[in-house]
C-alpha cells in the first residue's frame, strides 16, 4: 500500500476520487496545492467488492482521472478495502500524508445513514496525526 514519495518532500497531498467527472476539480486542486506547498500529490481510488459491477462508463472515467493526475505530475494508487474511510486513513498514516482533498458526498441523507459517512469518519481517524482534510463542494 506504499507510494514512494521523494524522501525530502514535507508536504504530501492525497486526493480521493470516485468515478465521476466532477473529481477533475479535486485533482486540479491537489496539483495546485502541491505546487503551492512545494509538495507531491497522489490520487487515490478505493475499490471495494461492489465496484466489480461498475459500468464500463465509470471505468473509463477513472482512467481519465488517472491520466489527468499523471499529466499534472501526480501518481495514482488504487486501494482495496471494505470500509473506505479506514482504507484511506491507513494509507494516509503509512505514507505520512499531510493534506487530504476530497469532494463533498453526493449521496442522500438516507444513503449516508444506511451505508455510513466517509468524510467525518476519515477526519476522526486522521486528526491525531495532524493531517488536514479539505472538503471541496
Amino acid at each position: 500500500m506504499m507510494v514512494v514519495f521523494d524522501p525530502g518532500v514535507r508536504h504530501r497531498i492525497m486526493v480521493c476520487v470516485t468515478p465521476q467527472k466532477s473529481c477533475k476539480r479535486l485533482i486540479a486542486k491537489g496539483a495546485a496545492r502541491a505546487g503551492e506547498m512545494d509538495g507531491q500529490f497522489v490520487v487515490i481510488y478505493v475499490n471495494n467488492k461492489k465496484d466489480l459491477n461498475r459500468e464500463l462508463k465509470e471505468h473509463k472515467i477513472l482512467l481519465e482521472l488517472f491520466e489527468m493526475a499523471k499529466d499534472l505530475g501526480g501518481t495514482v494508487s488504487i486501494l482495496t478495502g471494505e470500509k473506505i474511510y479506514d482504507t484511506l486513513a491507513d494509507f494516509a498514516k503509512e505514507n505520512n500524508i499531510t493534506h487530504i482533498i476530497m469532494g463533498k458526498s453526493l449521496r442522500s441523507t438516507f444513503e449516508i445513514q444506511r451505508q455510513g459517512e466517509v468524510i467525518n469518519s476519515l477526519i476522526n481517524a486522521v486528526e491525531e496525526k495532524g493531517i488536514t482534510v479539505e472538503v471541496i463542494d
